[in-house]
């Protein structure tokens, strides 16, 4: 039953890498995640992800941010700031001591991009995406992810660092961090 369910999210997840419109790789000292994303009717950005750390975890995600809509306009691209909210659905095999859990969740949050005028090949990012007990399921009692970012780079192929915080609370162990850190990587536009 388990391996139907993260099947299920897996190919959710990576049969949209055909219609990528960024491609994003990054890697911590303990963690590798892979991202795909591509922009539905410019107003929302599908992404999906495949992350696997040190201890064999393993948690794949598929989300819709819808952005700040093209209502900003000239004003939106002269302040730089960018923004959005949406909803992801995140399932995985946490291991921890020899044991795995599996914990699913719909997550709700938000990215926020400060793209600098007098230097556009300079972004700061944020993200954060929470799913309280109501809707976690499995093994999995709560989630959060939290993100910030420093990106460098034409817009085609940005490097960037940052920290990063993904944690399950798991149902009678506590919370249980996925990936706590820092990290760099690469994302690739299309």
């Amino acid at each position: 039953m388990v391996s139907c369910r993260l099947l299920a999210v897996f190919l959710m997840t990576f049969s949209s890498v055909v219609f990528a419109g960024s491609v994003n790789v990054n890697m911590s000292n303990h963690a590798a995640q892979f991202e795909v994303g591509y922009s539905v009717n410019g107003n929302a950005d599908m992404q999906s992800g495949f992350l696997y750390n040190d201890q064999s975890s393993v948690i794949v995600d598929t989300g819709l941010v819808a952005n700040g809509g093209n209502g900003g306009g000239d004003q939106e691209a002269a302040s730089g700031l960018s923004g959005g909210g949406g909803v992801k659905a995140i399932a995985g095999t946490i291991k921890q001591s020899g044991a795995g859990n599996f914990v699913s969740c719909i997550a709700i949050g938000g990215q926020v991009t400060y793209s600098f005028p007098e230097a556009p090949a300079f972004a700061v990012s944020g993200e954060y995406f929470t799913a309280l007990k109501i809707t976690s399921f499995g093994d999995a009692d709560r989630f959060n992810q939290f993100g910030l970012r420093i990106e460098m780079g034409p817009p085609h192929a940005k490097f960037f660092l940052g920290y990063r915080e993904i944690t399950f609370d798991i149902i009678g162990a506590g919370g249980v961090s996925v990936d706590k850190g820092g990290y760099t990587g690469i994302m690739f536009s299309f």
